[in-house]
């Protein structure tokens, strides 16, 4: 019985570590993913509603489509 119980207890260290294992390489595999994927156009991001066009108030460059914020968001 306790050769049995033992077993069960590798077993189940053996299976986990092997479930952790694998789900890192999934992560990886989702990063690269990430990593090679195009970046939105500015037109695409201003489309979706990700940046705003000139002359709207501002605080991060960012913010704006053209990535220039002087209060308010700068022509290109």
């Amino acid at each position: 019985m306790e050769k049995l119980t033992i077993l069960l207890l590798v077993v189940t260290v053996l299976v986990s570590t092997q479930a952790m294992i694998q789900g890192d390489i999934e992560k990886r595999r989702k990063a690269k993913i990430n990593i090679f994927s195009k970046r939105k156009t500015t037109a695409g991001r201003w489309w979706d509603g990700e940046c705003r066009s000139w002359s709207n108030k501002c605080e991060w460059p960012w913010h704006c489509c053209s990535n220039d914020c002087e209060d308010y968001c700068t022509l290109w």
